[in-house]
């Protein structure tokens, strides 16, 4: 009875073993959320303005100031973000969307003027 299933058994593990092919190789980097870039409306480059930002609605968070006018907000996190700049007396708020998929967060670039 044995001799009988041996062939059929093989054929049963030939899709598991293809399946296994297709798995996503993620990388251990993590992804910035959200990278916003700051202008004011001659379109110079903003470098003293402050960023925060929240996620569908809750505590409001720094963005980190790398380089001159752009700022990382968020690693890492998905959902809905209001980045809120503020400079001086002006307040300036987008939203934006971030989606992931199964590794990272599909990161998403924003350019906002404040004067």
């Amino acid at each position: 009875m044995r001799s009988l299933l041996a062939p059929f058994l093989s054929l049963c593990l030939i899709p598991l073993a293809a399946c296994s092919s297709d798995e996503v190789a993620c990388t251990t980097i993590a992804a910035v959320s959200v990278t916003v870039t700051v202008v004011d409306s001659t379109e110079a480059p903003v470098t003293d303005a402050e960023l925060t930002y929240t996620v569908n609605g809750g505590a409001a968070k720094p963005c980190e100031q790398v380089v001159e006018n752009t700022y990382d907000c968020g690693v890492e996190e998905s959902g809905n973000f209001v980045i809120t700049a503020t400079r001086d007396a002006a307040t300036k708020t987008a939203n934006v969307t971030v989606t992931a998929d199964e590794c990272h967060v599909i990161g998403q670039t924003l350019t906002m003027t404040i004067d």
